[in-house]
């Protein structure tokens, strides 16, 4: 900066960082305000992604009247030539706190013989403990959802679901996964008999793919069979009486569910994105406004009004790409201080400032600049260099 010319359009910013401090300062706060904002709102949907990760490895069918799924659809599942096998399992409810509500986390009673299939299936691995023994109250949980219900190993876990019933007794944490998907498991016969009510028995067909890229075609085959059953040798009541859980399917129902949550948000947001963006132009507008007889002065020594308005463009240009992009930093600074010391250890999930919230800050800099340059330009021009020189 020392070297720059005494004339050059970046040397005001040099002299006089005091006075270019309040509009740079507008236009990063509001970039971090409008990308925080975004950030959260994509955390959100980033919550019910992850918390039903588990059904991009495999998917559940399950009655939906019945307390089973029909044997006879059972049956014709098996034949499918993209099923590798059918693990059966029964789960049962626990609760969730995220920032939008509560979320549902299934706990999978399974055969112990399978836990290890299922941890190396989600690409997790046990980084703590052991699995569950048969027969006891203990299972083997991720750490982010051991995390989200404020547990550790060898803490116990008390099931709470206020829409459906659960097993009350609590269970001890013998075991944390990582590096996968969140999966909770328990041993089969210690669920069957701690449910209060033999009706909660619901068992549940935990379908696995020959190949991960095979699963979604999997999963379409099978709902043709409950849509369109008698195409497929099946009665309207052995389809219609089971429902097979995906993870485009769950995320589509709580999304469905979020629907006034997710439009509030939306309008929300852009109520402020216009308002700071606005705000930002107003302050810029009277920054230059300021400047009006600099630039008259520069007129009156003979620069021509084209070369001014260059050198408006270089600076207006100059100052809220800067500002812009330390808004950017200073979002993600805070956002991964927040992470790293609030969210994470509560199991609670922060979304990475994304390209959709680099865009929505993009209407700041640029109200500002239009405002800016609009304004100034129209005053330089109609500037005359003797009156600024007779005022002198």
């Amino acid at each position: 900066m020392k070297l720059l010319p005494p004339l050059s359009p970046l040397t005001y910013y040099r002299r006089n960082l005091a006075r270019s401090l309040p509009v740079g300062g507008a236009v990063t706060i509001s970039v971090f305000l409008i990308a925080g904002i975004v950030t959260l709102f994509t955390s959100v949907d980033d919550s019910i992604q992850q918390n039903y990760g588990f059904l991009r490895h495999f998917s559940v069918l399950t009655g939906q009247v019945a307390r089973d799924a029909p044997p006879a659809l059972v049956a014709q599942v098996k034949r499918e030539p993209h099923l590798k096998k059918i693990i059966d399992s029964v789960p049962y409810p626990n609760t969730l706190k995220f920032i939008i509500g509560e979320l549902p986390m299934p706990v999978y009673g399974v055969e112990p013989g399978v836990m290890p299939e299922l941890i190396a299936l989600t690409q997790n691995r046990i980084v703590e403990g052991r699995l569950p023994e048969p027969g006891q109250p203990e299972l083997v949980i991720s750490r982010f959802w051991a995390n989200n219900l404020g547990t550790k190993l060898g803490d116990k876990v008390t099931a709470s679901d206020e829409k459906f019933p659960t097993i009350t007794e609590p269970q001890k944490v013998v075991g944390i996964l990582d590096g996968g998907a969140n999966l909770a498991l328990a041993d089969i016969d210690y669920v069957v008999g701690a449910l209060p009510d033999p009706n909660l028995v619901r068992p549940a067909h935990l379908l696995i793919p020959d190949a991960p890229e095979n699963l979604h075609g999997l999963n379409t085959h099978i709902q043709d069979f409950i849509k369109n059953p008698r195409g497929h040798g099946l009665t309207r009541a052995q389809a219609h009486s089971a429902q097979i859980f995906t993870h485009e399917d769950m995320v589509r129902r709580v999304r469905k569910g979020l629907g006034y949550f997710f439009n509030f948000l939306a309008i929300s947001d852009g109520l402020v994105i216009g308002a700071v963006a606005l705000l930002s132009g107003f302050l810029a507008n009277i920054y230059f406004e300021s400047r009006l007889a600099e630039f008259g002065l520069l007129s009156a020594f003979g620069f021509r009004r084209e070369r001014l308005a260059g050198r408006l463009v270089i600076e207006t240009g100059a100052l809220v790409v800067v500002s812009w992009l330390v808004g950017l930093l200073l979002t993600w600074l805070v956002l991964w201080l927040l992470d790293v010391l609030y969210m994470a250890p509560r199991g609670l999930i922060l979304a990475n400032v994304n390209a959709l919230a680099v865009l929505y800050t993009l209407p700041t800099p640029i109200i500002v600049g239009l405002a800016s340059l609009g304004t100034v330009l129209r005053r330089l021009y109609k500037l005359d260099p003797i009156e600024i020189m007779e005022r002198r």
